[in-house]
C-alpha cells in the first residue's frame, strides 16, 4: 500500500508539474491574441489546463494525505503538511487570482464578435497574475517531488527555495509589463 500511495503521489505530482507548466506558457501568450476571436480560444484552452492542473493537484493532496495517515508511514505529519501546502497553495493562488482574470478575459472577448479588442482587456491579457500562479503551482509541484527523496536532505530547504523563486518570478514578469508599456521612442 506505502509504494502505491507513494507512486500515485509522485505521479499525479508530476502530472501537475506538467500541466501548470503547460498552463503557465498558454497564459504567457495570451498577451499576442492577435484578434478577439483568438484571444477567446486560447484563455477557454487556459481554463481546460486550469481544470486538468486542478484535478492533478486533487489527486497528489488526496495520496500525500492518505500516505501520511497510513500506519506503516515514513512520512511524518510535519513533512507531508509541508508537500500538501507546496501543492494546494499555488493552486489556491491559481482559483484566487489567475482564474478570474482568465474567466473575464475568455467572456469579454467572446462577446467582442470580431470587434477590436479594447485597450483595457488587451492590457489584462498580459498581466502578471495571469501567469505567475501557474508558474508557482509548477515550481511549487516540482519542490513537492524532492519529498521522494531521503530525509537527510532536509524538509525545509525546498519551501524557501520555492518562495524565492516564486518572488523573483513574480518580480520578473512585473519588469517585463513594464518595460513592454512603456513608450518606444523614435
Amino acid at each position: 500500500m506505502h509504494s502505491a500511495l507513494n507512486g500515485m503521489a509522485a505521479g499525479f505530482t508530476l502530472l501537475l508539474l506538467a500541466f501548470a507548466w503547460m498552463a503557465a506558457g498558454k497564459a504567457g501568450k495570451l498577451r499576442w491574441f492577435g484578434s478577439a476571436e483568438r484571444l477567446a480560444r486560447r484563455s477557454r484552452k487556459l481554463l481546460t489546463w486550469t481544470a486538468l492542473a486542478t484535478l492533478s493537484a486533487t489527486g497528489a493532496a488526496a495520496a500525500v494525505w492518505q500516505l501520511s495517515q497510513s500506519a506503516d508511514s515514513s512520512l511524518s505529519i510535519g513533512r507531508a503538511s509541508l508537500q500538501l501546502t507546496l501543492i494546494a497553495l499555488p493552486m489556491a493562488t491559481v482559483w484566487l487570482t489567475a482564474l478570474p482574470g482568465v474567466w473575464r478575459l475568455w467572456k469579454g472577448a467572446a462577446r467582442l464578435n470580431g470587434a477590436a479588442v479594447p485597450a483595457p482587456l488587451a492590457a489584462r491579457s498580459a498581466s502578471a497574475a495571469l501567469v505567475a500562479p501557474y508558474r508557482a503551482a509548477a515550481y511549487g509541484a516540482g519542490a513537492s517531488l524532492i519529498f521522494s527523496a531521503p530525509a537527510a536532505w532536509g524538509t525545509a530547504a525546498p519551501a524557501f527555495a520555492y518562495a524565492a523563486l516564486f518572488a523573483a518570478l513574480w518580480m520578473l514578469r512585473r519588469r517585463r509589463i513594464k518595460q513592454t508599456a512603456a513608450p518606444v521612442s523614435r
